[in-house]
C-alpha cells in the first residue's frame, strides 16, 4: 500500500489555506520507545523496541487556549522478544501514523506547558521480523499478516518557547494487528515516544 503520496497530499491540503486562518506548522523527530500488548495470559514476553519518528505539522488556534494539530509522522514501532535458542528477536512495525491532537496551552500566549490527546490512524509501511543468532541475522517479511490500517488514540504533554518545542506521548493501539481473527494474542501497538521540533 503506497501511503506516502496520500499523506503529502493531505498534508498540502491542511496547509493551502494556513494564511487566512492564521495556522503555524513546523517539523519534529524524536525517539519511540514501541512495544506489543497481548490478550492470551501468560502471553509473548514483549521488550521495547527503540526506533526513530520524525514529520511535520500544522496547528489551528481556535480558541485563546485551544489548538487543533493534525500530524503526519514516520514512525518505526514494534517490540523485541526473547526466543529460546535465538540471541534477540526485533519486530519491526514501521508505519506513516496520522494523529489529529486537541491541544490546551496554559498560558494563551503560546509559550509554556501544552497537554494534548486525540485519535490517530496509522498506515502500515514495513512488517519485518529480525533474529539474531550468533554473527548471523535472519529476517522474516510478514506484511501480508499485518493489517494496512490500525487506530488508536494519543496523549502527552509538552513545552513551547518561541519557535521551539518539546512533547512526550503516549500512542494506545485500538486496532488488533494480525489479519487472522484466529491469532490468540491479538497484539496491538503501545508506543511512548518522545520528540523535539521547530514551528515556521
Amino acid at each position: 500500500m503506497r501511503v506516502w503520496p496520500a499523506v503529502l497530499v493531505l498534508l498540502l491540503l491542511l496547509g493551502g489555506d494556513a494564511s487566512a486562518q492564521d495556522v503555524s506548522w513546523g517539523i519534529k523527530g524524536g525517539v519511540n520507545f514501541a512495544t506489543l500488548s497481548a490478550d492470551t495470559d501468560p502471553g509473548p514476553d514483549f521488550g521495547y523496541r527503540i526506533g526513530l519518528v520524525a514529520g511535520a505539522f500544522f496547528t489551528w488556534p481556535i480558541a485563546s487556549h485551544f489548538d487543533i494539530q493534525p500530524e503526519g509522522l514516520f514512525s518505526q514501532q514494534g517490540a523485541s522478544l526473547e526466543a529460546t535458542g535465538l540471541d534477540s528477536v526485533t519486530v519491526k512495525l514501521d508505519s506513516v501514523v496520522v494523529p489529529v491532537l486537541v491541544r490546551y496551552r496554559l498560558r494563551s500566549s503560546g509559550t509554556g506547558l501544552v497537554v494534548f490527546g486525540g485519535p490517530s490512524i496509522g498506515f502500515n509501511v514495513q512488517a519485518k521480523a529480525t533474529a539474531d543468532i550468533g554473527d548471523q541475522s535472519i529476517s522474516d517479511d510478514f506484511k501480508d499478516d499485518v493489517e494496512d490500517v490500525d487506530y488508536g488514540v494519543v496523549f502527552g504533554a509538552g513545552w513551547e518557547g518561541g519557535r521551539f518545542l518539546l512533547d512526550a506521548r503516549y500512542s494506545w493501539g485500538l486496532s488488533v494487528l494480525s489479519t487472522d481473527p484466529n491469532d490468540a494474542d491479538q497484539a496491538k501497538h503501545r508506543v511512548i515516544s518522545v520528540l523535539a521540533g521547530v514551528r515556521f
